[in-house]
């Protein structure tokens, strides 16, 4: 079993993060705000998912801005990780969910392998994101300003696909 940290400012990622949980309860056992989380409790996990949103030119919020260095101490090497970010595709389309590929960075350079990390941009529409590589986005995106009605499906696809991951090599 894991577990879920993730980074909020308004609550929209709590509920995300928790309804993520929900769709894989078989790999989440607990969810935690990253400003609460101690790089002892990462390090013992073997399967993490982190998310969160992104603020003003593409940045990370502040809980997660604070917490990045402690990643430096953190070894993630055979840790299966999974992504997922908020994001608000038409008042921010020029860096769309692009907080997230600052985590994707630190935790590839940690060694950590980033599972359910092609997903498909289709069905979004914004000019720019820095969490595209390869023409995928490096993880869930989740639209609750414009589009929340997607997000159960959105959250429903993903959540096969990190299965499909974790578990095919267990």
């Amino acid at each position: 079993m894991g577990k879920l940290f993730y980074g909020t400012m308004t609550g929209n990622t709590t509920s995300v993060a928790e309804a993520i949980q929900a769709a894989l309860p078989e790999l989440i056992e607990e969810i935690k705000c990253i400003d609460k989380a101690k790089a002892e409790e990462i390090q013992a996990c073997d399967f993490l998912i982190f998310g969160g949103s992104t603020w003003g030119d593409g940045e990370l919020t502040d809980d997660w801005a604070d917490f990045l260095p402690q990643f430096d101490r953190i070894d993630l090497k055979g840790k299966k990780v999974a992504l997922f970010a908020l994001g608000d595709q038409v008042g921010y389309t020029y860096n769309f969910v692009s907080a997230m590929k600052e985590i994707y960075d630190k935790v590839k350079e940690r060694g950590g392998q980033v599972v359910a990390n092609c997903v498909s941009t289709e069905g979004f529409d914004f000019s720019h994101s820095a969490s595209v590589v390869a023409g995928k986005f490096v993880g869930l995106v989740i639209d609750e300003v414009n589009e929340p009605d997607l997000t159960s499906d959105r959250i429903s696809v993903w959540a096969e696909l990190v299965r499909q991951e974790v578990l095919s090599a267990v």
